[in-house]
């Protein structure tokens, strides 16, 4: 969900994503969307060839969709069954309670290749999402407002019935109201209770959040004698807005992707990546990034249980999904943490990879970069450096699995990935709501039909000291909001400030002439000028 003022500013931008997001819904409301998707004349290990751009050694087919004669309408995540062909896929039937699928596709002894037949199991549900196998073998389902499960009789639903009742959801009245789960070791559920709001009301003038004694993530007992669960639950971790992605590690880490508050600033705030601690406090509302507080008061992020994030994420991505790949397809991604970024905006629609330690956390570093999508009509990619506000000591650098997924008139939606399932064959499944299709990452020959004009355009950061920093957002930030996020961006853009013309940056002709167009807070003194020139010379 990250927008930079590359070639466009950010309102531009912003009106933009949402015309986009107008045109992409269905007539009426049971249309379902078409993929988009024009597959090349070619396979991807047995399916149509997407173009769209991959890892080395691997390609993108498509599995299911619209354009095959599937009637998905938001497709969200996926379970596959460990006996025959069977794939089963939550559809949420749209935003309104009462809408969504289960459907049931199955496939030939031929690797996805053949369909025998697809078809609904339930109707009628509400707001489906997460789906696993529990460890006793029965298919959970996450709804709104509860967690079903129930057994699969050749293709016939039985013995379905509630196990988890009461989630707090109100139809109309709940900004996030999907249900995600993970099974704790031991057998207890952890549950993912969205927030009904987007900052609790902070931005309103609002100083306390009634919410944070029922959002976040709860956890419910499980009852080993009679393989259900106790009806009440214990907040085991507070401060989260949004834990749809969820993974437990083998060795028992359990992480959170973050939605943070959607700011409308496209630069802030950075994605989380947390890992969840009993009785931790992570934040939300009061707290973004690392340590920095919404309003004046920022004793909620000096508290004794707050715990910052294990690692930020660039802006706005919306991270959906996560998942240890531990398969042997793909040996590249062997033991790495996959990530859906679902993203709106053009740091999103990607899936990434994170090395990982033993006990499942990535790998730090202190210098992470990420890539943004062209905007149109530009065609260049572009790589950028993490600076969140308020800094960070090292974050978790990931790779692209799928980057090159912007959307391309004629060739290519722009991809929203939400669940990845990891199918029995090593290959990757991976869920396209937007897109209503099904895709699967397999071992092949990478598409690399972009032009070189696509291809990454690379733009090194530039790093400033703190006096440069808050010199920048002192006097700059007036006209140029770019600055309160990365000011390297803004500097390193193609026709930015550090083109040169007779031997100086545009930068330094605006700060040392006597036309005082820059800054407009009046011309600065030689000091200031020198240490944000030194900066340059150095970064040069």
């Amino acid at each position: 969900m990250n927008t930079p003022r590359f070639f466009a500013s950010s309102q531009a931008i912003r009106l933009g994503a949402i015309l986009l997001s107008i045109l992409a819904l269905p007539l009426t409301a049971t249309a379902a969307f078409a993929t988009g998707y024009q597959p090349l004349g070619q396979t991807c290990d047995g399916l149509p060839q997407l173009p769209v751009g991959t890892m080395p050694g691997t390609c993108l087919g498509l599995l299911a969709g619209t354009d095959s004669g599937d009637a998905f309408i938001k497709p969200r995540k996926a379970l596959e069954l460990p006996e025959g062909n069977q794939i089963l896929v939550t559809d949420m039937g749209g935003w309104g309670g009462g809408k969504g699928i289960l459907w049931l596709l199955e496939y030939k002894e031929d690797g996805y290749r053949q369909r025998k037949h697809t078809r609904k199991l339930i109707t009628g549900m509400n707001l489906p999402h997460d789906i696993k196998l529990g460890p006793d073998g029965l298919i959970y389902v996450g709804e709104a407002n509860q967690i079903t499960r129930f057994q699969l009789q050749g293709d016939q639903v039985i013995q379905r019935e509630t196990v988890i009742d009461g989630l707090p959801y109100t139809a109309g009245d709940h900004l996030h109201p999907l249900t995600s789960f993970v099974f704790l070791p031991g057998g207890d559920l952890l549950v993912n209770a969205g927030s009904k709001t987007d900052d609790c009301g902070l931005s309103s003038e609002q100083q306390t959040c009634s919410e944070l004694n029922t959002t976040g993530l709860r956890r419910y007992r499980y009852q080993a004698e009679r393989n259900q669960w106790a009806g009440d639950f214990t907040l085991y971790a507070t401060g989260l807005r949004n834990s749809m992605a969820l993974v437990v590690h083998p060795s028992g880490t359990v992480l959170q992707g973050e939605n943070s508050t959607d700011f409308k600033d496209a630069e802030e705030p950075y994605e989380e990546i947390n890992v969840i601690q009993p009785g931790g406090f992570y934040g939300w509302p009061y707290c973004f990034n690392r340590r920095l507080s919404v309003g004046k008061d920022s004793a909620h992020c000096d508290r004794p249980d707050y715990v910052e994030p294990y690692s930020l994420m660039p802006p706005h991505v919306a991270p959906l999904d996560m998942l240890y790949y531990d398969g042997d397809l793909l040996p590249s991604l062997k033991n790495q943490l996959l990530v859906s970024w679902h993203g709106y905006r053009v740091v999103g629609n990607r899936l990434v990879s994170y090395a990982t330690s033993s006990d499942g956390l990535p790998q730090l570093t202190e210098r992470v970069t990420f890539n943004r999508d062209p905007i149109a009509p530009a065609q260049v990619f572009t790589q950028h450096t993490m600076a969140p506000r308020g800094g960070s000591s090292a974050d978790a650098q990931h790779q692209e699995v799928i980057g090159r997924w912007n959307k391309v008139d004629g060739l290519r939606p722009e991809g929203a990935p939400v669940g990845l399932l990891q199918l029995k064959d090593g290959s990757l499944l991976i869920v396209d709501d937007k897109n209503a299709a099904l895709l699967r990452l397999s071992r092949g020959e990478a598409y690399t039909g972009v032009s070189q004009q696509q291809q990454l355009a690379q733009i090194d950061g530039i790093h400033f000291d703190g006096a440069t920093r808050q010199l920048l957002l002192n006097n700059c930030t007036g006209c140029h909001l770019e600055l309160q996020g990365n000011p390297g961006e803004l500097l390193n853009r193609i026709d930015g400030w550090l083109q040169k013309k007779d031997g100086a940056t545009l930068l330094e002709q605006k700060l040392t002439s006597d036309s005082g167009f820059m800054p407009p807070t009046g011309k600065l003194n030689r000091r200031d000028i020198a240490t944000i020139l030194s900066s340059l010379n150095k970064d040069d």
